[in-house]
């Protein structure tokens, strides 16, 4: 939901998703010369009282270092704020107040109060659920931060000592609570749907060690549901190391051990042991699974021919990296869960990911029928030919108010430099999330400059993992872009060696720390916006090789709203830390404190800087 307000120099733009509230100030710039910053007070309409919002940072004369402070002492100097405490579904009041004058004496001047509604997370065709996806913050660390503790951690194949607040060491699974911010209740309610012999679940599942999910299957297989799920089941050259026993012993027993790799690759025999190549074993992703359905029972033995049945092998194929649901009822496909979120611990409540309910028929259907394609266990050739003939490459942007669905593999990469033009055809913004790294023909989108009319904004945010490792040459490049804004996953570094409130993770993930989403966002603050959102990394491998699949979502601005709320709330945490994590110590120090005249808001009002390109883009 949007919604503005204007009141003498003063205005304010809202953008409600479920859990966020964007408010985009704006002021004319005659009114700007002495401006401290803006006081929000939140009002819950149907509700009493009232909340002064603060801005985490004080004046350093007359506030100690440490101490919170509202916002009608310590003004929020920023034309964009979020509001992270929203609930869905609720009506709120925000009165943003100019304030003036001088640290301990502001003066109020032009106010507005902007009424808006955020979005219940169940209405309509879409319902989307982000979990927290930022582990490492002050709030996880005020929260949970009594169970902190030293571990050893394998780090390239050393144990290295880290601080980890890990979820499982809470009570009464609070913190996982916290982490997954309705993301986990969200999967098991979807499968929860299946009640009885009615309902059929069809899963396509890549990383798949959840152990409440599995059980949840497996629950609505005892209720009578007929459930069946794809998995990835590649295969991969292993190496097998058996040693026999002395023949004196009279047994002829063996140890066996299994590696992926070997010196020689070839067979071998060297005194008592030998070393023969097998290429009939799961890779690690399919072991696992195989692991985590076993530790799953069944209350009554009749169900055991359909459980045995439940998991369908998905052999041919690179990475069979889907994560999808479907829901039938009566035979006929009615629902679809998809997003970026594995089926593991690491994805619920650790990185950042998304489920997405779509709730429409004939989305439902396409989807059953790629998961019936892929549940024949097809090869790539014959995987190739049939995405691209059910799910054609794009020539133009779908009709408005659509939901398009495209599958992987496909036969060329014609559909990611699809994706990559449609920045290029962005009029105002680009919204971008990239968890390894950006293709080249993202790259070179990515690197233009647009002019822009003067009274106009242009920017493109993008998210990054990291700016390490294959991002290293990348970010070098795409930053000196003005037209860029770039963050990337990180922690804020500790302000000394006791720092109470240290950002720490929780140790789910042993790769991707921080950012697992994969979508992109052209112009969504538009009344035509395009969501692009799925499985699928925007790269060639997810293009080409992998069992992949994505929604593109035009017009629909609902939509377009909470994802934009969910990527600036982690942009700007982010962000802050990237920024903050640049200063030598002594800046670092002192960073926390507001600037104590107007000179904060220059670059708010110079031409063609990032900041007053943000102004104008939000306001």
């Amino acid at each position: 939901m949007r919604s503005r307000k204007h009141e003498g120099s003063l205005s304010v733009h809202a953008v409600a998703g479920t859990y966020v509230v964007l408010l985009g100030m704006d002021i004319a710039e005659t009114a700007s010369t002495g401006l401290l910053g803006f006081t929000i007070i939140r009002e819950t309409v149907g509700e009493p009282g009232k909340k002064i919002l603060g801005g985490g940072k004080r004046f350093a004369k007359i506030h100690d270092a440490d101490e919170f402070v509202r916002s009608d002492q310590a003004p929020i100097q920023s034309f964009l704020w979020g509001d992270y405490e929203a609930q869905p579904g609720v009506t709120y009041n925000y009165r943003v107040i100019a304030q003036y004058g001088e640290p301990g004496k502001l003066k109020a001047g032009d106010e507005v109060t902007v009424q808006i509604e955020t979005e219940r997370r169940e209405d309509g065709v879409h319902s989307i659920y982000f979990n927290r996806g930022v582990a490492g913050s002050q709030a996880y660390s005020r929260h949970f931060g009594d169970h902190r503790r030293w571990y050893l951690v394998d780090k390239f194949g050393e144990l290295k000592p880290q601080q980890l607040i890990k979820p499982e060491d809470v009570p009464d699974r609070e913190a996982y609570k916290w982490l997954s911010r309705g993301l986990e209740e969200a999967m098991l309610d979807f499968i929860a749907q299946a009640t009885g012999s009615g309902y059929s679940l069809r899963a396509a599942v890549y990383e798949f060690t959840y152990q409440p999910a599995i059980q949840a299957f497996v629950d609505a297989l005892e209720r009578g549901v007929d459930v069946r799920i794809v998995h990835h089941a590649k295969r991969e050259t292993m190496y097998e190391l058996k040693t026999q026993r002395d023949p004196k012993d009279g047994t002829d027993n063996w140890r066996v051990t299994t590696t992926s790799s070997w010196e020689s690759g070839e067979e071998d025999v060297y005194k008592n042991k030998f070393i023969f190549p097998n290429k009939d074993v799961k890779d690690s992703i399919g072991q696992a699974a195989d692991a985590a359905v076993s530790r799953v029972g069944l209350k009554d033995a009749s169900n055991l021919p359909a459980f045995e049945k439940l998991m369908s092998e998905r052999k041919n194929t690179t990475i069979s990296h889907n994560k999808f649901i479907v829901l039938l009822k009566d035979g006929k496909p009615i629902q679809v869960w998809t997003g970026s979120t594995n089926f593991t611990a690491g994805g619920i409540f650790g990185q950042s990911n998304v489920g997405h309910v779509v709730r429409d028929e004939k989305i439902a259907k396409k989807y059953l029928a790629y998961w019936n394609k892929l549940a024949e266990d097809p090869t790539k050739s014959e995987m190739t030919a049939w995405t691209s003939a059910q799910t054609p490459d794009l020539g133009k942007v779908p009709p408005k108010n659509s939901i398009t669905p495209i599958f992987s593999p496909r036969p060329k990469q014609d559909m990611l430099h699809w994706y990559a033009e449609r920045i290029g055809d962005a009029k105002a913004s680009v919204f971008f999330t990239a968890a390894f790294s950006v293709d080249d023909s993202f790259m070179k989108q990515l690197l233009k400059e647009t002019s822009v009319a003067d009274g106009e904004a242009y920017q493109r945010y993008i998210i990054l993992e990291s700016r390490t490792g294959l991002m290293k040459d990348k970010v070098k490049l795409l930053k000196p872009v003005k037209q860029n804004r770039l963050a990337w996953g990180d922690v804020l570094k500790p302000r000394s060696g006791d720092d109470p409130h240290i950002e720490t993770l929780t140790g789910l993930n042993e790769n991707v720390q921080y950012i697992h989403t994969k979508y992109l966002l052209i112009d969504p603050l538009s009344d035509d916006p395009l969501v692009m959102t799925g499985s699928a990394n925007f790269s060639k491998a997810s293009t080409t090789d992998n069992d992949e699949n994505l929604l593109i979502i035009r017009g629909d601005t609902r939509v377009a709203d909470v994802f934009l709320g969910e990527f600036m709330r982690l942009f700007k945490h982010f962000e802050i830390r990237n920024d903050l994590n640049s200063l030598s110590d002594a800046k670092f120090a002192t960073a926390n404190f507001l600037v104590e005249n107007d000179s904060w808001l220059k670059n708010s009002f110079k031409e063609g800087t990032p900041e007053q390109q943000e102004r104008i883009l939000f306001r």
